[in-house]
C-alpha cells in the first residue's frame, strides 16, 4: 500500500471536516448563501440580527382650512335702513331688470339718509319695443303724479334688441323705420318729464358677454343719448365701469371701494350686489345735485335722547364753524433782500440826514476795502503774537 504523502491526508482532512459540516447543518445549508472556504475552516459567522422593522409613523392629517363664512363681499357697505321724514324727497326709478339693479343700488346708497326716498318701479321684461308688455309712455305721468318725485332715472334698451310693429308691420331691429319709431319713443318718454320740471336721468346698458349683444347695444346706447340730451335729459355712460383695459367685457372689476369684486352675474348679463352698488354710484353724483341738503344723511330728531354710560342724556354735538376764509400771502424767497426790512445793501450810505446809518459789515470792509479787520488775541492769524 502507498504511503500518504501528507498532501494526500491534508486534502483528506478537508473533506471530513466539509462533510461533518454538511451532515450536521442538514437541509439548513440548501437555505442558506453559499459558504466560503474561510467559512468553512473558520467557521460561519453569524449575521447580525436586524432589529423589527419600525412600526409605520402615522402622521397626523393636516386640518382641513375650514370654509370661509365670507361668500360674497360687500363692496357698498350701504348703511341701516332709517325711518324716513314725511317730507323727504322721492326718486322714482322705472325701466326693465338693468333699472331693477340700478334702483337696488340706489336704495342701499340712499337707506341711511331719511330725507331721500326711493320708489322702484319697475318691470325686468319691459322695453320701448313692445307697448303690449308694459306701456311706459302711458304709465309715466301717473306714477309721476303717485310719487310726486323730484327726479327720475329710467333704464331702459337692454331688451330692445328685436322686432318692432308698427303700423301693423314687424320692422327688423335697427332698420330706418325702426330706427325712426324708436328714437321718437325716446324722446317722448323723456319730455313727458321734463315738461313737468322733473330732471331724467337714463341709464345706458352696459356691454355683455355675448358679443353680438354688445355690438347692438352699442348702438342702442347712441340713440339713447342722443334723444334724452335732445330732450333737456341727462344720459349717464356706465360702460367703462364694466370692462378690462383692452375695453371688452369683465366680469370683475374695482368696486366702489377701489378693491376687485365680481361685477356681473354667470350669466354675462346681470349685476352682483358689487356691480348695482357701482352702476348707482355713477347716478349718485347727478342726482345729488338735485337733492340738495336732503341727501345728506343725519339722524332723526328724538324727544328723548339716549342716556349716555354715565347716566347723562348724549347731547348732540355742536355743529363744525364756518370756514374762515384765509387771505393768501406771497411766498417769500430766503434769498429776498426784503426779507430782513431792508431793500438796500449794507455798505450803501442813506441818502436821507434822518435815516440811520448802517455800519458796514466784515464782508464789505473785506471786498470793497480789502480790510480784514483786527484778529482777536490767540488767533492763529493774530501775527503780532509772532513778532513779539
Amino acid at each position: 500500500m502507498p504511503r500518504l504523502t501528507f498532501a494526500r491526508l491534508s486534502a483528506a482532512l478537508l473533506l471530513g471536516i466539509f462533510a461533518v459540516v454538511l451532515i450536521g447543518e442538514g437541509p439548513a445549508m440548501a437555505e442558506e448563501r453559499h459558504r466560503t472556504l474561510f467559512d468553512l475552516l473558520f467557521g460561519t459567522r453569524k449575521a447580525p440580527e436586524q432589529a423589527p422593522p419600525a412600526a409605520p409613523v402615522k402622521r397626523k392629517a393636516k386640518p382641513k382650512p375650514k370654509p370661509s363664512s365670507i361668500t360674497n363681499i360687500d363692496t357698498s357697505n350701504p348703511a341701516q335702513p332709517v325711518k324716513k321724514l314725511d317730507t323727504a324727497k322721492h326718486v322714482l326709478v322705472i325701466g326693465d331688470f338693468m333699472a331693477g339693479s340700478v334702483g337696488d343700488g340706489l336704495m342701499d346708497m340712499f337707506a341711511g339718509q331719511p330725507g331721500v326716498v326711493i320708489d322702484e318701479k319697475t318691470d325686468g321684461a319691459s322695453g320701448l319695443v313692445r307697448n303690449d308688455h308694459r306701456d311706459w309712455l302711458a304709465s309715466l305721468p301717473g306714477l309721476l303724479d303717485e310719487t310726486k318725485a323730484v327726479a327720475v332715472v329710467v333704464a331702459l334698451g337692454s331688451n330692445d334688441r328685436q322686432r318692432m310693429l308698427i303700423d301693423g308691420t314687424r320692422e327688423e331691429f335697427h332698420t330706418p323705420k325702426w330706427t325712426a319709431e324708436y328714437e321718437r319713443r325716446v324722446s317722448e318718454l323723456t319730455s313727458a318729464a321734463t315738461k313737468r320740471q322733473v330732471p331724467v336721468f337714463w341709464v345706458g346698458a352696459p356691454p355683455f358677454q355675448s358679443p353680438s349683444l354688445t355690438a347692438d347695444i352699442v348702438t342702442i346706447n347712441l340713440m339713447l343719448r342722443r334723444q334724452v340730451e335732445a330732450a333737456g335729459g341727462t344720459f349717464i355712460d356706465i360702460w367703462e365701469g364694466f370692462i378690462d383695459a383692452d375695453g371688452k367685457f369683465a366680469a370683475t372689476g374695482s368696486g366702489v371701494d377701489g378693491q376687485q369684486a365680481r361685477l356681473r352675474g354667470s350669466d354675462g348679463v346681470s349685476l352682483t350686489k358689487a356691480g348695482r352698488a357701482k352702476a348707482a354710484f355713477y347716478v349718485e353724483k347727478p342726482l345729488r345735485r338735485i337733492l340738495g341738503d336732503t341727501s345728506v344723511q343725519a339722524p332723526l330728531a328724538t324727544a328723548n335722547p339716549p342716556i349716555s354710560d354715565y347716566g347723562l342724556p348724549q347731547l348732540a354735538m355742536p355743529s363744525a364753524p364756518a370756514p374762515v376764509a384765509i387771505t393768501r400771502t406771497d411766498p417769500i424767497s430766503m434769498t429776498d433782500p426784503s426779507l430782513d426790512g431792508s431793500n438796500a445793501l449794507a455798505a450803501r450810505i442813506a441818502t436821507s440826514a434822518s435815516a440811520p446809518l448802517v455800519a458796514p459789515s466784515a464782508r464789505d470792509r473785506l471786498v470793497l476795502h480789502g480790510d480784514t479787520g483786527t484778529a482777536p488775541a490767540g488767533r492763529v492769524d493774530d501775527y503780532k503774537i509772532r513778532t513779539k
